[in-house]
């Protein structure tokens, strides 16, 4: 369903209930329903080249989660139930309008990407050293963001790091 002009999803995306990857990409997608969170059995989730402002606090029921793609969208904050998003080992946030992340990201116990490059951030919650599996941190061109978490030190599987265009001090 990707590259089409999606504007909506169907009213029945709750009974796809086998769906495993779902590629809603580079659409004129503005909100995702709450109904989402019947697809259990999805693995990816990709959302990126919409219009995305906010997730549905029941994305955080999608437990089998492995990738969620959202890049370039509008989003300015992200739902606190993204923590319970256990298994997942992806997260692309990439040219949003984030200004903080959530404490809850601190949960996500198997990411092993974190791309939240090309935001607003203004500061990483130090809940992120406790992403023990983090291996590739992308917080590149956030033109606010000063100073990184002492925490950050606690990733120490931590292999990549992109940094550039941030004025820290």
């Amino acid at each position: 369903m990707k590259e089409n002009q999606l504007t909506a999803l169907p009213l029945d995306i709750g009974t796809w209930k086998n769906m495993v990857e779902l590629n809603l990409g580079t659409n004129q997608l503005a909100k995702i329903p709450d109904d989402i969170q019947f697809l259990q059995s999805l693995e990816v989730l990709i959302l990126s080249n919409n219009l995305l402002k906010k997730l549905p606090q029941t994305i955080g029921n999608l437990r089998k989660l492995r990738v969620l793609d959202l890049e370039e969208n509008k989003l300015d904050s992200l739902p606190n139930d993204i923590g319970y998003l256990s298994d997942l080992q992806k997260l692309i946030l990439q040219s949003n309008m984030l200004t903080t992340l959530p404490r809850a990201i601190g949960r996500l116990s198997n990411l092993t990407l974190l791309n939240v490059g090309e935001n607003n951030l203004t500061s990483l919650p130090e809940e992120i050293g406790t992403l023990e599996n983090l291996e590739t941190l992308l917080i590149n061109d956030n033109s606010s963001l000063h100073q990184l978490p002492f925490e950050l030190a606690l990733c120490s599987n931590l292999q990549i790091m992109g940094i550039e265009n941030c004025p820290l001090s």
